[in-house]
């Protein structure tokens, strides 16, 4: 509490002569022996020895006590933490000593343990918990107490890949105890990646940021845990909602490709989370690229549609047959549930207006909802896009039927109606 009180008065101190010379109390702090005289108030402390002594004494301390048993003592070292790095860059740039020297920066070795937490091998179940809820709340004080321009690109970045892996649960048996504690590791750790994704802006000028950004992404949506890919699809769904007015065309064209290439994950809970990301995408894309995207994947989607062919008794397919046909009709599954995915988004992206890519969407989407066609997924999103276009636009369909041909709005009804018992 007392280090956290000096820092947090150095810190608001806006004289850059009296930030030079340090209270009478910080000589206390720095030497062994006590201050025995009044006159001694006015002692100089150079900076950089103040800085050494905190690098070489004060933060292993703290470090070695990330995994504290009791969370408020947590919380008391992650605030420090998180002071002792604003505190010195304060300083660094304010006074002219110690510019272009990262030597004594306590930044470079907090990041160095927080960073390898996940991987070490040095702390028990419970203490590498405890140790990566510190690293949570040190996130949260980069987020809500520091500047984005400093805190965001030095801190917050490289740490985000330790965000997304905590993510993942431990496999086989776990005392109930143990999966508790995780649990709420997770649960606070899906509070710090959605308050990353809204409430940092890279608006600083520094572009490369946002390419890191979506280079982590791009690697945590190809992770082998499920939650994981979610995760990472939720993040860039709220990452481009926020930054998609400052994304180069370059980074424009790498968030598309993200959310497409999820897609096609085998799990539910993924497409779905990628679906709603790729929606928020095209629905600032201009007319053009859409009509050209939905001419594309409309051509992909045909081609995907499983034809019936004559079947072949086992005995006479071999097994490297077999297994090269179950490998192209997985791939053909995948570029099918993409293809149609990618439809969806389209017209989930246009809720109150019909372009004239709409009905050609839906054209093509109705082919994928007969049973045998497409795997239950697919067919069940084909339903329910299609019963929400038309929800949407029921208040002036009279309107907007006139964009469909009669061929497109018979493939939309066969979708939406509900089949006559007698038929």
């Amino acid at each position: 509490y007392f280090i956290q009180s000096v820092l947090i008065e150095l810190d608001g101190e806006d004289d850059v002569g009296a930030t030079s010379k340090l209270p009478w109390y910080t000589a206390g702090l720095l030497h062994d022996n006590v201050l025995a005289s009044e006159g001694s108030n006015d002692e100089e402390i150079e900076l950089g020895q103040c800085w050494s002594h905190v690098s070489e004494a004060l933060i292993p301390s703290l470090l070695n006590a990330i995994g504290h048993p009791y969370d408020k003592c947590r919380d008391h070292i992650a605030s420090l933490l998180f002071r002792m790095c604003y505190c010195h860059r304060k300083f660094i740039n304010t006074l002219s000593y110690g510019k272009g020297s990262r030597s004594n920066d306590p930044g470079i070795t907090i990041m160095n343990q927080l960073v390898g937490i996940q991987d070490s091998t040095s702390y028990s179940f419970k203490e590498k918990n405890r140790a990566l809820g510190t690293a949570r709340k040190f996130v949260a004080y980069c987020v809500h107490w520091g500047d984005a321009k400093h805190e965001y690109s030095q801190f917050i970045v490289p740490l985000l890949p330790l965000a997304f892996k905590a993510l993942q649960t431990t496999e086989g048996e776990v005392s109930v105890e143990d999966r508790g504690i995780e649990a709420e590791l997770v649960k606070g750790f899906r509070y710090a990646i959605a308050d990353i994704s809204t409430s940092c802006v890279v608006s600083y000028g520094v572009s490369n940021d946002i390419t890191r950004v979506l280079a982590i992404l791009k690697e945590m949506s190809e992770h082998d845990n499920w939650q994981i890919r979610q995760a990472s699809a939720h993040f860039l769904r709220c990452f481009q909602g926020v930054h998609k007015f400052l994304f180069s065309q370059e980074q424009a064209e790498s968030s598309l490709s993200i959310a497409i290439s999820l897609l096609s994950d085998d799990r539910r809970e993924v497409s779905n989370a990628a679906t709603s990301a790729l929606t928020g995408i095209l629905a600032t894309m201009p007319q053009s690229a859409l009509e050209e995207l939905v001419a594309k994947y409309i051509r992909i989607a045909n081609k995907s549609i499983k034809k019936k062919k004559k079947k072949i008794a086992d005995a006479d397919v071999s097994k490297e047959e077999a297994e090269e046909k179950a490998a192209k009709e997985k791939q053909r599954a995948k570029r099918q549930q993409r293809s149609v995915f990618v439809l969806c988004a389209v017209v989930m992206g246009r809720p109150y207006d019909t372009p004239p890519y709409i009905p050609e969407a839906l054209a093509a989407l109705s082919k994928h909802s007969f049973e045998q066609r497409a795997s239950m997924g697919v067919r069940d999103e084909v339903k329910r896009v299609c019963s929400e276009f038309k929800r949407t636009h029921t208040d002036n369909w009279e309107a907007h039927k006139k964009q469909f041909t009669q061929e497109q709005l018979e493939a939309l009804e066969d979708v939406v109606s509900t089949p006559h018992y007698y038929a």
